[in-house]
């Protein structure tokens, strides 16, 4: 299985924060799920890139 691998720079209002963010292969894209996740968690995403 292959794993998608990411780095996700995030404002919590306060601070950025660098996350490394890892997913497995689904159906979905790994920029929508990291659209996704920052929405749920109350963050505002900055950029991202794969690693």
């Amino acid at each position: 299985m292959k794993m998608y691998v990411a780095k996700i720079e995030v404002w919590n209002g306060r601070s950025f924060q660098l996350i490394d963010f890892q997913q497995s292969q689904t159906q979905e894209s790994l920029g929508s799920v990291i659209r996704e996740y920052v929405a749920a968690m109350g963050l505002k995403l900055i950029y991202w890139y794969e690693s």
